[in-house]
């Protein structure tokens, strides 16, 4: 990709604002990733965003959790995968996730590695 051209909005991040090494590192891939801290302003970026956008988002948010995001997405019936960002890993945590149909739980501090790993990027 070069750099003039404009990066696709690939991820939106709904948790803490990522360190700027991290949205730098991921841009050279080609990778957009924006930052929404709250429930409408992912909703908001998802609309201008192309099918196959990611959704990594900490259980809460300022307007809501991960659950009511997760619904959200769910009633206006746009495709999207979304995994969680949190501190623990717990097996409740899990079942609950995959009930709502989140594929995984990442690790926080997020790091570009395990997004890309994520993503299954090399």
């Amino acid at each position: 990709m070069h750099a003039e051209e404009p990066e696709e909005i690939k991820i939106v991040l709904c948790a803490t604002r990522p360190v700027p090494e991290i949205e730098s590192e991921m841009a050279t891939r080609g990778i957009g990733m924006r930052w929404a801290p709250s429930i409408t302003a992912a909703t908001a970026l998802l609309n201008s965003a192309p099918d196959g956008a990611v959704i990594l988002t900490e259980l809460a948010l300022t307007d809501g959790n991960w659950r009511d995001l997760v619904e959200r997405l769910r009633r206006d019936g746009k495709p999207v995968r979304v995994a969680l960002v949190s501190l623990t890993r717990s097996s409740e945590l899990w079942w609950d996730a995959l009930e709502c149909g989140v594929e995984d739980i990442l690790q926080a501090p997020l790091s570009v590695p395990r997004i890309c790993e994520y993503l299954n990027i090399r």
